[in-house]
């Protein structure tokens, strides 16, 4: 523990008040390795201190925390990287951009293999073939039940597409910080927005990382999940969730549109069989997702959609026609000059199918994701002033502008997330007795959700009785 009587730090600050969201960027640039992310009882990555002690006046960790709240938030950073570029433009949603475009790569397995279009794979693949850097920093599967997926220093476009997919499970980087940190060369890396955010704080104090680090990628994110999500889909498919070896998401099927994906499983069990099967998006994840079923604390409190201090973002398209198309699209968001020459380059147009894409469509492809994190989040804030926890300060108001009904279903959904995981364990990840536990839960959503949908076929209503 910390010998420094009332030093703050960040397990004291953040950690403590249940806002860490492990990305492990603090871990990595303490400069006594004072810091370690390991998970906790609930599946989520946490930092901890490990037993030597902090500097008097060190608090480097605290200023790399994307929810601590630094001086600098994504307006402020933001525009410190990107205002001046020429040909930027800014939306109070998507933050600065170049261009935007919708579309999908033609090269062999990206699209394929990919969560939607392939895009996010060519743009590391091409970062490493045009020799603009050495390696690439990004998620991929990990042989290890314990740790399914973890942050991987690739070198070769090979080792780019065993890291293709979306990955709803908890990684961290504080290896691959450490390892950028010790050893020459020039890195991209790929992340959620919150990592993105601690990446470039980090950046800002750390001059080794603002040399290697050349390129900075994000994805787009609703939400995070822990380790129980994977569990329950597992356990929802017929898995054992106590012996889950394998998990690959986004699994594509031809008979349905892109937006119902599936996750495969693999529980190995030494008293039983293997269990082998694929959950899709309509059997049951989309409500535990949406429902926000272990979605970790600080997600409730994130308002940076499209990865404001990324390069480039990259998102699902969901926009008609691109939705229905089983092999997916991925729309392209673009923040750097180096990037769109990528894009512009002739060499490209045979690899990718692309087009242009306003920004307005952009902005309504994430139109639920923006609900959640532009206006649900002061619902949230609302609530947990009023209950005296601590939050981080965020670019909302506190002051909810949504009808009564809207903010009942937000703060269910709040409850679902805080007591889903500790039910899962003490359910011993058992379907029934979880479900039968989460039942008052369960239905309070399910009837104001109904309330809802009812209060707004009244409302449609109106105008038909008022202009007769």
């Amino acid at each position: 523990m910390n010998n420094i009587t009332g030093h703050k730090n960040v397990c004291t600050e953040v950690v403590a008040k249940n806002l860490c969201i492990g990305c492990g960027v603090c871990a990595s640039v303490c400069p006594r390795e004072n810091l370690k992310i390991e998970f906790n009882s609930f599946g989520e990555y946490n930092a901890l201190e490990i037993g030597n002690s902090c500097g008097e006046k060190c608090d480097l960790c605290l200023k790399v925390c994307p929810f601590y709240n630094n001086k600098d938030n994504e307006d402020t950073l933001g525009k410190k990287l990107f205002a001046e570029t020429p040909g930027i433009k800014h939306t109070p949603e998507t933050g600065y951009y170049i261009d935007s475009f919708v579309g999908y790569s033609n090269i062999k397995s990206h699209r394929e293999n990919g969560s939607s279009g392939g895009l996010a794979t060519w743009t590391l693949e091409k970062l490493l073939t045009d020799n603009l850097v050495d390696y690439v920093a990004c998620v991929s599967p990990n042989n290890d039940p314990e740790k399914l997926f973890k942050f991987k220093i690739c070198n070769t476009p090979e080792e780019v597409r065993e890291c293709s997919r979306s990955c709803y499970y908890p990684v961290e980087t504080s290896e691959v910080i450490k390892h950028i940190l010790s050893h020459d060369g020039r890195y991209a890396i790929i992340g959620l927005p919150c990592f993105c955010k601690a990446i470039r704080l980090a950046i800002q104090i750390n001059p080794k990382l603002k040399r290697r680090i050349k390129f900075v990628l994000g994805l787009v994110c609703s939400q995070l999940k822990s380790k129980f999500f994977a569990e329950y889909i597992c356990a929802l498919g017929g898995g054992d969730p106590h012996y889950l070896k394998q998990v690959t998401f986004r699994i594509k099927d031809p008979n349905r549109p892109a937006s119902d994906f599936g996750m495969k499983f693999v529980s190995e069990n030494g008293m039983n069989p293997s269990r082998e099967g694929v959950v899709f998006w309509t059997e049951g994840m989309s409500r535990i997702w949406c429902d926000r079923y272990f979605t970790p604390n600080a997600c409730n409190f994130c308002d940076d959609v499209f990865a404001e201090l990324a390069d480039a973002c990259f998102m699902d398209a969901w926009l008609s026609p691109y939705r229905n198309d089983n092999r997916g699209h991925t729309i392209m968001l673009i923040r750097n000059k180096d990037l769109l020459d990528l894009i512009e380059n002739p060499d490209s147009e045979k690899a990718l199918q692309i087009s242009h894409l306003p920004i307005e469509q952009v902005i309504r492809s994430q139109i639920s994701v923006i609900f959640e994190k532009r206006k649900a989040i002061s619902e949230r804030l609302a609530h947990c002033d009023k209950e005296g926890l601590t939050t981080p300060a965020k670019r909302v108001s506190q002051k909810s502008k949504l009808r009564y009904d809207s903010r009942l279903e937000i703060r269910s959904r709040l409850i679902i997330s805080q007591s889903s995981p500790d039910i899962w364990l003490k359910c011993g990840k058992k379907l029934k007795e979880f479900y039968r536990t989460m039942r008052l839960s369960r239905a309070t959503l399910v009837l104001i959700k109904w309330c809802r949908g009812f209060i707004k076929k009244i409302i449609s209503w109106v105008p038909i009785f008022t202009s007769r």
